[in-house]
């Protein structure tokens, strides 16, 4: 097979996975603080103790306005965060793990908090070959390019208005240190379309 025909046939598939996820049926993983239901619909994570440790960062996070603030005050009070390592086959259990920035900083800003049923935040640039095989590289895409975006899809711990709040909150502080940084769009800018739900379920 000819890399023009493998090349082709990866634009099928993205094709019908993107059409998948803009009717919000791709089921995509989901972070600690959510869990699928027999049915397959997204929920809070049944497990009182992640529901009260993920509300509480968002909660510090309003109250200290910093990431490495609230990284901080979950080390000095022994509070680790729950996270799942997306590792092996299917179900990914939730670990306990310390408290760093790069934790903080992964659950304010990650939309799946707000409810919002987001694919397309990472893109796949380049990559290279180690230890003899093939590392796909990705970045980080704007809020603004994010092929699909569809707010109150699921339950979640904030709402969106607060979730961009929070991007541009953390865009401004740094800010105070990398003069010139552009931040993410401000309000009235792009955002995901409304796509609310009843009972837990995506109402089309």
């Amino acid at each position: 097979m000819s890399e023009a025909e493998l090349h082709q046939i990866k634009q099928r598939l993205h094709q019908g996975e993107r059409q998948k996820a803009a009717r919000g049926e791709l089921r995509l993983p989901v972070p600690a603080g959510l869990a699928h239901d027999r049915s397959g619909e997204i929920i809070l994570n049944p497990d009182e103790q992640v529901q009260a440790r993920l509300g509480l960062v968002f909660a510090k996070f309003r109250e200290l306005h910093s990431a490495r603030a609230v990284m901080r005050y979950l080390r000095k009070n022994d509070l680790p965060l729950p996270v799942r390592p997306l590792l092996g086959p299917a179900p990914h259990d939730v670990v306990w793990r310390q408290a760093d920035s790069s934790r903080v900083l992964s659950i304010l800003q990650n939309p799946a908090y707000a409810g919002a049923y987001v694919y397309g935040r990472r893109r796949v640039d380049g990559g290279r070959i180690r230890h003899g095989v093939y590392r796909p590289r990705t970045t980080k895409v704007a809020i603004a390019d994010w092929e699909v975006c569809l707010q109150a899809a699921h339950p979640g711990y904030i709402g969106w208005e607060e979730f961009m709040e929070n991007q541009r909150r953390l865009a401004n502080n740094i800010n105070r240190y990398e003069a010139g940084h552009s931040g993410v769009p401000r309000k009235g800018g792009h955002c995901c379309r409304a796509w609310p739900f009843v009972g837990g379920a995506v109402a089309g």
